[in-house]
């Protein structure tokens, strides 16, 4: 096999571009990570313009519905525009007020507390025989008041780190403000031009990947299909379990009921573990009443959410993204160990792309292969 003298400069120009990465990474990985830090609000805006793109178009279609009139349909982008981010506005506003309230008197509550009267709560649990069994039957030290004592610590420890970003986060509040802003001016030029950037970004895919645009396009359309139809079937999930959550406290007494509804619907918004999370934070405040409330309404929460999940979102949502449960929970924990809650909110579409991507090229394989085995007809 004889080598060519034009492979032989690819050889050549491939050791030296590999060795210059090597000599050059500490540099180069600076140089990449300021690239990302000053590209970032535009990611951020590109983000902010495809979720209030959703509500956009609603706007536009009930614009085109009820409005006939020639002056105003030539208007309908900016006025669907300003509509869909005063929704999210209103939105974010009314939730904060109705919740930091009650967090507020509920911290209060909290201070008050009378540390010698739960001292001895603690004393009776831990002289219960009975939970010193069942504690033992779950592998867990029977000491009530060193599993408590631990836990504790690590709530403290949890709420320093928090505290510690907000303070970090004030310290450098211009720089966040200015990307805020970027990001959201961004968002307004994406959502204007969106059908000439639409159009430039596939006039450029055709030109530049040939053969391979077809395919781009195909997964592109799955990839849309499978955000949006995830962040429109998470929001009517999370509307429609904090409805009820809110409707069951009223019923049965619970305080805080819309409150708590509020803070479980927008916590669902996070598949799976979001509601979890919105009920630990509603029994804190349900506790700072009653504890024992506190206790029936996390009864009362499990049992909605399995109704929820296997009566209610398969009728409603149906499955959106087109997602097994188990590769959802697999894509959420990946997801969340990478980047948090933005990476469980991104990891299952981009999950549900490559689960459809890889169903149709199995698919198309297993037709190729039967065609091949079937004899054919004369």
């Amino acid at each position: 096999m004889k080598i060519t003298k034009k492979e032989v400069g690819y050889i050549v120009l491939t050791f030296f571009l590999c060795f210059g990465i090597y000599q050059n990474w500490e540099s180069g990985a600076g140089l990449i990570k300021t690239f990302w830090n000053a590209l970032k609000p535009f990611l951020v805006g590109a983000g902010i313009a495809y979720i209030v793109n959703i509500v956009m178009y609603v706007y536009e279609t009930w614009f085109c519905k009820f409005i006939k009139t020639p002056f105003l349909l030539k208007i309908k982008r900016p006025i669907s525009m300003i509509l869909a981010y005063l929704t999210f506005i209103l939105v974010v506003v009314w939730i904060f007020s109705i919740v930091l309230p009650d967090l507020i008197s509920s911290l209060k509550m909290l201070l008050k507390i009378d540390t010698q009267a739960v001292s001895k709560i603690i004393a009776e649990l831990n002289d219960n025989k009975v939970i010193n069994r069942i504690l033992d039957v779950f592998g867990q030290n029977s000491d009530i008041s060193s599993t408590i004592s631990k836990s504790t610590q690590q709530i403290t420890n949890q709420l320093l780190s928090v505290l510690t970003n907000v303070l970090t986060s004030v310290s450098n509040i211009a720089s966040t403000v200015i990307n805020v802003f970027v990001s959201l001016v961004f968002s307004i030029y994406v959502l204007a031009n969106k059908e000439t950037l639409i159009r430039q970004a596939r006039t450029l895919t055709e030109l530049y990947t040939g053969k391979w645009a077809s395919k781009i396009f195909y997964v592109t359309e799955i990839l849309h299909d499978r955000f949006h139809n995830f962040f429109v079937g998470q929001t009517i999930e999370a509307i429609i379990l904090g409805t009820l959550t809110a409707i069951g406290m009223v019923i049965f007494s619970f305080p805080y009921a819309v409150t708590v509804g509020v803070l479980i619907a927008f916590t669902a918004l996070i598949p799976i573990v979001g509601a979890f999370i919105g009920a630990g934070v509603g029994f804190i405040l349900i506790a700072t009443k009653s504890f024992q409330l506190a206790v029936f309404f996390i009864i009362y929460l499990v049992i909605l959410q399995q109704i929820e999940s296997n009566l209610i979102y398969p009728k409603v949502v149906g499955n959106s993204i087109g997602l097994p449960g188990m590769w959802v929970l697999l894509a959420i924990t990946v997801g969340g160990a990478v980047n948090g809650i933005l990476g469980m909110l991104v990891a299952v579409p981009i999950a549900g792309t490559l689960y459809q991507v890889l169903k149709d090229n199995v698919k198309e394989k297993r037709k190729k292969q039967e065609n091949q085995v079937r004899p054919p007809h004369y």
